[in-house]
């Protein structure tokens, strides 16, 4: 089951990442549960088939001083680690951009986040295993993304989305793996996203085929994906199959701010279920 997929940034290239709060469900629902406040958890990360240590900490911070306080859950691992060491490698593009922007004379002594262009960023997403305490992490890096362009560029959004899309029988082996591994990935975000929401639907808040015990909803991407490759949570909303048509028929505008589409005939949607969209 995917958990969470990580923008990669400095952080995630030496010490570890933090895991949002409203995907907290998604990992209580692992083997072996959720880390309880306080406890520090040695876990295992696959990557490429190799085993690397590292810990799953619940920190232990002061529930009196921090009454209401949301658990902050954060995957952890030293400078020096092997597993590190391994996403240092991996993630080389993102790597020595950062470490170029924190050695630049104006940024010397400077405490502050270095963002990573858009145009640049890659992605580590953490799926759970069927064993306690091991995960599995996929690489998206700027590579397999402009590789992935291309090979997308001959499927129609709406086809990925709905995990349709038409065979092209002339293509290579190895582009028709990388495509059925994109849209692995691509499927367990969206699965993920719809046990958020209970499948219930974003934008109307309805629950499709309740009523028939089968639960029907779509995973979209605000900004395509066939063209952009980006597959981060902040990018994908929960909706109903009719309400999945009517977007890429109408093709609104979204306005990020307002967490609102606007259609071409002047009607603004807002959102209204939402957990896991950056504005609230």
């Amino acid at each position: 089951m995917f958990i969470y997929q990580k923008t990669v940034d400095r952080s995630t290239l030496r010490q570890g990442f933090q895991i949002p709060v409203e995907f907290h469900s998604l990992l209580a629902a692992m083997p072996g549960g959720i880390p309880i406040h306080g406890e520090t958890r040695n876990i295992t990360i696959i990557i490429d088939g190799v085993e690397y240590a590292a810990q799953l900490k619940n920190q232990g911070f002061d529930r009196v001083k921090y009454d209401g306080h949301a658990d902050v859950i954060q995957v952890r691992y030293n400078d020096n680690s092997p597993i590190a060491q391994k996403l240092r490698d991996i993630f080389h593009s993102t790597w020595n951009y950062v470490e170029t922007e924190k050695s630049l004379p104006e940024n010397i002594g400077r405490h502050y986040t270095i963002k990573v262009p858009k145009e640049r960023q890659e992605y580590l997403a953490i799926s759970c295993s069927d064993v306690i305490n091991v995960f599995i992490a996929d690489c998206i890096t700027s590579a397999i993304k402009s590789d992935a362009i291309v090979d997308l560029s001959r499927i129609e959004e709406l086809d990925f989305e709905t995990f349709q899309p038409r065979e092209d029988s002339n293509a290579k082996i190895i582009v028709k793996e990388r495509i059925q591994k994109i849209r692995h990935l691509d499927r367990s975000i969206g699965e993920s996203l719809k046990r958020l929401y209970d499948f219930h639907c974003q934008m109307t808040g309805e629950c499709t085929g309740d009523q028939y015990n089968a639960f029907v909803v779509e995973a979209h991407h605000i900004v395509p994906f066939t063209t952009s490759l980006n597959n981060d949570t902040s990018n994908i909303i929960i909706v109903s199959p009719s309400y999945h048509r009517i977007i890429h028929t109408a093709k609104p505008e979204w306005i990020p701010e307002e967490l609102a589409f606007k259609y071409p005939n002047g009607l603004i949607e807002k959102v209204r279920l939402n957990k896991h969209l950056g504005h609230r």
